[in-house]
């Protein structure tokens, strides 16, 4: 079980994630990842996340099931089945300083592709499918899954509402797979299931509180905070992980 320093720096970090999730259907590893990794380790933070991240997904997609667009979701989570596999490889095997340094490296990659605003064009099914095998193998390695998923959206035009409940439907059924595979490796130890019970109660507050801001916050000065919150996540994580 964490100490109260580590355990009140998993618990913040699962409030911002629950907020961006609820506001707009992704966010959550990008932050929760790199911020619990500075409190538990990276390989730790892949799975505390996964955990949580099933939780906020599976809530949002519950919420707006009548928005997903389920061909979509179905080939994106199609692709993430070979995907995973080969991520969960690299999160076993590989040490944990570099495994750190790469869950920084991914998120600021995705915070260039999300203020380039970079998109698949016109994307076909193949495309989903790719794009989810991608974002399959980064979930079970660095634990950071959205950004294939977000420029394949984006790339279709997909407006806010529909969005939100798709890449929630998506992360919320490739999240199980992640668990499952989680615990064939033995990364599901008790004292992390005792770790993430304990934060627990700030991911309802965080979907209560991103649910309010969604109707109020305007969409172009929230994404602007959201790449600026990434980077920063990104750059304290990657400091901490080059100091050790």
């Amino acid at each position: 079980m964490l100490d109260p320093g580590p355990l009140a720096v998993v618990a913040a970090a699962l409030l911002i994630g629950s907020i961006l999730n609820s506001m707009v259907g992704f966010g959550f590893a990008l932050v929760t990842v790199p911020l619990m990794a500075v409190a538990v380790g990276p390989k730790d933070a892949v799975v505390l996340s996964a955990m949580y991240g099933l939780l906020s997904n599976g809530g949002v997609a519950v919420r707006h099931r009548s928005d997903v667009e389920v061909p979509v979701a179905r080939r994106l989570f199609l692709g993430s089945l070979a995907g995973m596999p080969a991520g969960l490889v690299v999160l076993v095997v590989v040490p944990a300083a570099p495994l750190q340094v790469a869950i920084s490296v991914t998120v600021l990659v995705a915070v260039v592709v999300l203020a380039r605003g970079w998109v698949l064009p016109d994307p076909h099914p193949a495309v989903d499918v790719g794009a989810g095998l991608c974002s399959g193998a980064l979930n079970t390695s660095v634990g950071v899954s959205g950004p294939p998923v977000i420029m394949d959206l984006h790339g279709r035009g997909t407006p806010k509402g529909p969005f939100r409940a798709t890449a929630a439907a998506y992360f919320t059924a490739s999240g199980v797979v992640a668990l499952a595979l989680f615990g064939v490796a033995g990364r599901l130890e008790p004292g992390l299931a005792v770790s993430a019970a304990l934060a627990l109660p700030a991911w309802p507050v965080g979907a209560v509180l991103g649910e309010q801001v969604h109707r109020r916050f305007p969409d172009e000065r929230f994404r602007s905070l959201v790449l600026v919150l990434l980077a920063l996540t990104a750059l304290v994580t990657l400091g901490a992980a080059l100091a050790g």
